[in-house]
C-alpha cells in the first residue's frame, strides 16, 4: 500500500463508515476507472501521480464531511471535472442525491460510464453551463476547482434552496471570497498543503 493510500485509509476510518472495507473497495474501483478515463481526457492534471489521487483528490474531496452532513440532501457538484468532489462524497454518503455538472460532452460521457461501473443510484450527470442549468434546487452546491466569479452568483442563488449553502474548497487563494460573508467551517494542514472549507448562504451571494 502506498503512503498516500495509507493516509487516505486512516482518514476514512476516522469518518467511521458502516462498511469500511466495502467503501475502500469502491474507492479502489473509482481509482482505476478514473485513471483509465484520464488516459483519453484531461479529467485531472496528468502531472498527478496515480498514488496522489488518494490524498490530493479523494481525501481532499471528503474534507467537508468533517463539518457538513449531506445525508438525505440534494447536492450539486459545480464544475465536476473527474467526478470530483461529487463521487467521493456520494460514495461516502450514499443517502445523498448527487448531480455532476460539466459543460463538456466528452467528459460527461466518461463520467456516465464511471457512475454505471460503480453502480451508483441517485447520481446523475448534467451537461450544461451553470448559467443555463434550470429546473432543480439544491441543499448544497460544491465548488472545488472553480473560481467564484461574480457572473456565477446569480445562477448559484437561483439553484440554491432558500436555506441552501455553497461549499467552497480553498487553499491559499481566497480572493474570490473577499467582500462576501463566507464562514470558515474547517482549516486543516495536510502533507500536500493547507486546505480550508468555507460556506456561503444563498443571501450572501450577490444578486
Amino acid at each position: 500500500m502506498s503512503m498516500e493510500k495509507d493516509i487516505f485509509l486512516g482518514f476514512l476510518q476516522e469518518l467511521e463508515p458502516s462498511e469500511p472495507q466495502a467503501l475502500l473497495k469502491s474507492f479502489e474501483l473509482f481509482h482505476s476507472l478514473l485513471l483509465e478515463a484520464n488516459a483519453g481526457l484531461n479529467l485531472f492534471s496528468r502531472t498527478t501521480a496515480p498514488s496522489e489521487l488518494w490524498t490530493k483528490h479523494f481525501l481532499d474531496s471528503l474534507l467537508p464531511l468533517n463539518c457538513v452532513d449531506f445525508t438525505g440532501k440534494n447536492v450539486l457538484d459545480f464544475g465536476t471535472g473527474g467526478d470530483l468532489p461529487g463521487i467521493p462524497i456520494k460514495l461516502a454518503v450514499p443517502e445523498c442525491r448527487m448531480s455532476l455538472l460539466d459543460s463538456t460532452r466528452k467528459k460527461i460521457l466518461a463520467l456516465d460510464k464511471i457512475i454505471t461501473e460503480l453502480g451508483l443510484s441517485d447520481c446523475k450527470t448534467v451537461c450544461s453551463r451553470l448559467e443555463d442549468f434550470k429546473g432543480e434546487s439544491f441543499d448544497f452546491i460544491l465548488c472545488r476547482a472553480v473560481k467564484l466569479e461574480e457572473r456565477y452568483h446569480a445562477p448559484l442563488r437561483r439553484l440554491l434552496k432558500p436555506d441552501g449553502q455553497l461549499i467552497m474548497y480553498k487553499a491559499k487563494n481566497i480572493a474570490d471570497l473577499e467582500g462576501l460573508k463566507a464562514r470558515e467551517l474547517l482549516r486543516k494542514e495536510l502533507h500536500y498543503g493547507e486546505r480550508a472549507i468555507f460556506a456561503l448562504s444563498r443571501k450572501d451571494l450577490k444578486k
